[in-house]
């Protein structure tokens, strides 16, 4: 059968998608501006908007006022609609997540700490943080908390490549139960901003956790700031 005719709108924009998704176009790359398109495709730059427009309702782009149209950041997606961790929700689209340890630390619990591990005022707990890659690029940085009992068995464990959930379960023994998140929106602080590669006070997405075992009994406590760019949950409620 001969191939179905595509509008000139519609094969620029496959054109342009198949350079991202084949890597000849890489994250934060700047596209031609639209007269250079225009002029290059042979079409107005009303075509070029319109391409550029489904590209962008993709995710495979974003457009800046006054600066252009760049490849955007490889964008993860985690469903709440089961307690899973980043690497495993990921996997099953095709995406790999790793991390790096930044700090790992025994000290005197904060009280906010103390409090929600249901620790007495002042005691010894376990600090980690770490520095989460989606596809090798900077995703979030990670701050937890554990009891020394969990905290000090998981500075024998290598966590590289996996979530804390699945190293409390299999190598720790400890039956997972239930999360509680509290999700807000926030500015990117100094530090954080530095590993994550933007600029301090840009949108970030913070996501406060208590990973529970049996009983509501706490297991960690965790704070992660993620790229506003790069990190989105989606929830689906029935009525």
């Amino acid at each position: 059968m001969p191939e179905i005719p595509q509008t000139l709108y519609a094969r620029l924009r496959d054109d342009l998608r198949a350079e991202i998704l084949e890597g000849r176009l890489q994250p934060h790359d700047k596209l031609p501006s639209e007269s250079e398109m225009s002029a290059a495709h042979g079409v107005s730059r009303i075509t070029v908007r319109q391409a550029l427009g489904d590209l962008q309702k993709e995710g495979l782009i974003v457009r800046l006022q006054g600066k252009g149209a760049f490849v955007s950041q490889p964008r993860a997606r985690q469903a709440l609609d089961r307690l899973q961790g980043l690497g495993e929700a990921l996997s099953g689209q095709g995406q790999a997540v790793n991390s790096k340890r930044l700090l790992l630390r025994s000290r005197k619990a904060p009280a906010e700490v103390a409090a929600q591990l249901r620790l007495a005022p002042g005691s010894e707990v376990v600090e980690l943080q770490s520095l989460r890659y989606l596809e090798r690029e900077p995703l979030s940085v990670n701050r937890s908390w554990f009891a020394p009992a969990l905290g000090e068995r998981i500075a024998r464990i290598d966590i590289s490549g996996r979530d804390l959930i699945e190293v409390l379960e299999h190598d720790l023994g400890q039956k997972v139960d239930v999360a509680h998140l509290d999700i807000t929106a926030c500015a990117m602080p100094a530090r954080e901003a530095k590993w994550l590669q933007v600029k301090q006070g840009e949108p970030a997405l913070q996501v406060h956790s208590v990973i529970c075992g049996p009983d509501g009994v706490p297991l960690q406590l965790e704070t992660a700031i993620y790229r506003a760019d790069a990190f989105s949950y989606r929830v689906s409620l029935l009525r």
